[in-house]
Parts: structure tokens; sequence; C-alpha cells
């Protein structure tokens, strides 16, 4: 009988180590395509945040070109206001209202794709970003409808926060794009 139970043994550790192999394969493929499909998302990711940051610039660098047309003609603006029949800085006021917001929504669309796009740092650098829009819609606003219009360091200074907002988007942006994908583990 010892001859048969060491066959027994050997053929239980046989098959044993058959059904170890095939459940390691079985693990080892399984992780290999999660993390091919991780690498994969992770390359679309960073396909989609690529286009998505560089929309997003053009529509800034447009909406702070904007910012910047609403003052760069002050004079015509007042002199419109003093010269239109009826009261032409209350109309001055309320065409600068309406422009800096059309402004700003023009930027809001772009930066919030970004948002949703992440990663954490760029999604802080968004909210340096929307502040520094909030300020130069406000600082366009500031004496509207008077013929103190514009208020040039008010201006000044929103688009020194535009400045570096901007600067920090970059900087937050770059880190992101130059993270290549990898395996979650």
């Amino acid at each position: 009988m010892t001859g048969e139970v060491a066959t027994i043994i050997a053929a239980a550790i046989a098959a044993t180590g058959a059904l170890v192999g095939v459940f390691s394969g079985i693990i080892v493929g399984r992780r290999q395509v999660t993390d091919q499909a991780s690498v994969e998302h992770g390359q679309w990711l960073r396909g989609q945040r690529q286009e998505a940051y560089t929309v997003f610039l053009a529509a800034w660098d447009a909406g702070i070109w904007e910012f910047g047309e609403m003052i760069r003609e002050p004079y015509a603006l007042i002199h419109a206001a003093e010269t239109y029949e009826g009261d032409g800085f209350e109309e001055m006021q309320k065409h600068l209202y309406e422009k800096s917001f059309l402004t700003w929504q023009s930027m809001q669309r772009p930066l919030e794709r970004v948002q949703l796009l992440g990663p954490d740092s760029v999604d802080e650098a968004c909210t340096s970003l929307a502040a520094a829009a909030d300020a130069l819609e406000t600082a366009a606003r500031v004496n509207s409808g008077t013929p103190e219009w514009p208020d040039y360091r008010a201006i000044g200074d929103a688009h020194d926060l535009a400045q570096e907002a901007r600067e920090q988007f970059l900087k937050a942006s770059r880190q992101a794009m130059r993270t290549p994908p990898h395996p979650s583990r």
C-alpha cells in the first residue's frame, strides 16, 4: 500500500499544482487586463485634458482681450453717453454690464469642462481663474455709468490677478500632462 499511497499523494500534489497554476494564470491575466484598461483610460483622459486645456486657454485669452477692448476706448463710450438723448450713462452702464457678463460666460463653459477632467491641482487653479474672471468683470463695471469710468486701478489689479491665475493654471496643467498614465495598484 505504500506504493499506492505514494502514487495517490503524487497525483494529489500534481492536481493541486495544476489547479494553482490555472488559478494564478487567471489572476495574473485579470490583473494584466485591468492594468491595460487603466493605462488606456489614462491615455484617453490625457487626450481629453489636452484638448480641454487648449480650448480653455484660447477662450481665456479671447476673454481677456474682450475685457481689454471694453476699456481701451473709454472716451468713445463716454462721448456717446454724453450726447445720447435720454440717460446715456445709464445706457453705457447697461452695455458694460451685458458685455462683461457675456465675456465671462464665454470663458466659463470651457473652464467647467477643464474642471470636470481634473486633476485636483488643475481644479484649484481653475478656482483661481474663476475668481480672476469675476474680478475682471467687476473691475470693468466700477464707476460705469459715470464720467469717471473706467477705474484703471481696479482694472490693473484684476488684470494682475488674472495673469497670476493663468500662470498657476499653466503650471498645474503642464504637471498633469507630463505625468504618464500608469496602472493603478
